[in-house]
C-alpha cells in the first residue's frame, strides 16, 4: 500500500506545473559529469527541482544542460544525458556543429535545450538585427529578424514531436538555452503558451534581447514571472542589441571625433527600438555589479564602462580587443564555470 500511495501522489504532482507538491526533488543531478569542462572538478552536487519558481539547482542544472546541447560531438551530449538519466531523448537537425536541440524525458519533467551559435550560418543572422513583424507566427511587436528565421527553422523540427509528447503524457515542461539558444527558449515558450499548453519555467543564460515593447508585454502576459535569465556583469551579450534608451551614451562608444556616424548610429538604436526584458535576472560575480543605488540603470553603467575604456582606442584592433575582452564571459562553458564557483562562494545575486 505505501508504494500505491506513493505512485498516486507523484501521479498527482506529475501533472500540476506547480502548487503544494512543487519543489520536491527528482534524478537529475549534476554529478557524474562524463564531458570534458573546464571546471569539472569544481561542478556541486544539486538536484533539479519540479517547481515554477525560481530553484538555484534548477538554474544550475539548465545551464549545464545549455552547455551540453553546444558540444560538437553527440556521442558526449549522448554520454552526459546518460549520465543524468534521461530517456526517449530525440535531437533535431544535424548541422555540422551539433544538434540543434534536444528533448529528453526524467522522472516527472520534461525537458528541452537548445543550442546558441555555433556555426557561421547562425552568426550571420544573429547580425541581422533590422525589426520586422512577428505576427507571422502570432506574436505582438516587432523582434530580430535573424532569430525569427532561426527560430522558424528550429520549431519546424522541434514543435511536432513535442506536441506529439505533450498530447500522449502531459508533464511539467522546462525549456532552456545558452545566447541564441535562450532567445529561441522564449520564443517556443511563448508559442506553447499562445497554443494553449503550460511551461513551468523558463532558464536562459547570456541572452540578448529579442524584441519591441510590445513583445515583451506579450511574453510578459503569457510566461510571467516562470521567465529566469541569467547574466554576467561583462558580458556583452544580453546588452544587445541597445535598447533605445541608451541609443546616446551607446553611440559614444566609437572614441574617436566622428559626430556624424556617433549621430546616425544613435538614430539606428532609436529607429530599432529594442526593449529590456523584465522579470528575474540572476548575476554572476556579483562584486563587479553597480552599487545599489536608487535609480542606477545598469545598461547605463555597462555602456559608459566600455565607453570610457574606447577613449584610448588608436586603432581598430584595439577597439575590437576591448570588445573582445567584453565576450570573453559569454561562451556557454564560461557561464557553467563561474555559475559553479559562485554557488560554492555563496556569491550570487538575484534581481527583479
Amino acid at each position: 500500500m505505501h508504494c500505491l500511495a506513493r505512485v498516486a501522489v507523484l501521479g498527482f504532482c506529475f501533472a500540476l506545473s506547480s502548487g503544494m507538491c512543487s519543489g520536491m526533488a527528482f534524478g537529475w543531478q549534476s554529478l557524474p559529469v562524463t564531458a570534458p569542462i573546464d571546471c569539472a572538478d569544481g561542478i556541486p552536487n544539486v538536484s533539479f527541482r519540479i517547481t515554477s519558481d525560481y530553484d538555484v539547482g534548477n538554474a544550475f542544472l539548465s545551464t549545464f544542460a545549455s552547455h551540453i546541447v553546444e558540444k560538437q560531438s553527440k556521442d558526449v551530449i549522448e554520454s552526459q544525458l546518460r549520465a543524468w538519466q534521461f530517456r526517449d531523448v530525440k535531437y533535431f537537425g544535424q548541422p555540422s556543429k551539433g544538434v540543434y536541440a534536444f528533448l529528453g524525458e526524467a522522472d516527472g519533467f520534461r525537458l528541452v535545450a537548445f543550442r546558441g551559435t555555433t556555426s557561421w550560418e547562425e552568426a550571420f543572422k544573429d547580425a541581422l538585427i533590422k525589426q520586422v513583424s512577428y505576427s507571422r507566427i502570432g506574436f505582438d511587436g516587432y523582434g530580430h529578424m535573424g532569430m525569427l528565421k532561426h527560430y522558424e527553422k528550429v520549431a519546424a523540427l522541434v514543435m511536432p514531436e513535442l506536441l506529439a509528447r505533450i498530447q500522449a503524457d502531459p508533464k511539467p515542461l522546462f525549456l532552456t538555452g545558452h545566447s541564441l539558444g535562450g532567445a529561441i527558449a522564449v520564443l517556443h515558450g511563448m508559442q506553447l503558451k499562445r497554443l494553449g499548453h503550460d511551461v513551468t519555467a523558463i532558464y536562459t543564460s547570456g541572452q540578448p534581447r529579442v524584441g519591441n515593447e510590445d513583445f515583451y508585454a506579450q511574453l510578459k502576459e503569457l510566461v510571467g514571472d516562470r521567465y529566469y535569465r541569467l547574466e554576467h556583469p561583462h558580458d556583452i551579450t544580453p546588452r544587445v542589441p541597445p535598447s533605445h534608451d541608451v541609443a546616446e551614451v551607446f553611440a559614444r562608444i566609437i572614441p574617436w571625433d566622428l559626430g556624424l556616424l556617433q549621430g546616425q548610429l544613435e538614430g539606428l538604436v532609436r529607429r530599432l527600438n529594442y526593449h529590456k526584458p523584465e522579470g528575474f535576472t540572476m548575476f554572476l560575480d556579483k562584486h563587479l555589479l553597480p552599487s545599489e543605488e536608487s535609480g542606477v540603470d545598469f545598461d547605463q553603467v555597462f555602456w559608459a564602462s566600455l565607453d570610457g575604456a574606447l577613449q584610448g582606442a588608436r586603432s581598430l584592433k584595439q577597439i575590437s580587443d576591448q570588445i573582445n575582452d567584453r565576450l570573453l564571459n559569454h561562451p556557454a562553458m564560461r557561464y557553467l564555470c563561474n555559475f559553479a564557483k559562485d554557488i560554492n562562494e555563496s556569491s550570487l545575486v538575484g534581481v527583479r
